[in-house]
């Protein structure tokens, strides 16, 4: 709670009177309970999607779902400009920022992740066609999203 208040007076000696809102994390737990939720819906129909799909359509359509979770997170961000929920961000770093550095620092991660999105999508649907291997989409997978990270690191909060 005195963390809080530190935070607040942080804010209000900031002359920044931009109207940030307090710190908080119910919208990241809201994100995080619509992930296990959808993760657990999907375990419940991949046995039968898996059935008449087969291994390789269920985990396509699985990493895509995840690429479109995590795009939405930054859709999230974006909307409410809780930046400081990105890891190299604190809350004080995003009271001092302006209302235009934090959605421009947010839609260049949102951008990011989209991109990495459509490019998975598209490969997806390549993969399917050419019937590639199971552990080349998913280290493609995997290197896609760590592309996508790393490509984030230069973007700075601020002028």
């Amino acid at each position: 709670m005195e963390r809080q208040s530190n935070e607040q007076q942080v804010f209000q000696k900031s002359g920044n009177r931009n109207q940030y809102p307090v710190k908080a994390y119910g919208m990241l737990g809201l994100w995080f309970l619509v992930f296990f939720v959808c993760a657990g819906i999907f375990s419940i129909v991949t046995p039968r999607w898996g059935e008449v799909l087969g291994a390789k359509a269920v985990t396509l359509v699985w990493l895509n779902l995840m690429n479109l979770l995590l795009a939405g997170l930054f859709y999230m961000i974006l909307k409410t400009q809780r930046v400081y929920y990105i890891n190299y961000v604190s809350y004080k770093e995003a009271v001092a920022a302006t209302e235009e550095e934090r959605l421009r620092f947010a839609s260049q991660h949102l951008r990011t992740f989209l991109q990495a999105t459509g490019l998975f999508a598209l490969y997806s649907l390549v993969s399917w066609g050419l019937k590639v291997g199971l552990m080349l989409d998913i280290a493609l997978y995997m290197l896609i999203l760590i592309g996508a990270a790393l490509r984030t690191i230069p973007f700075k909060l601020g002028k």
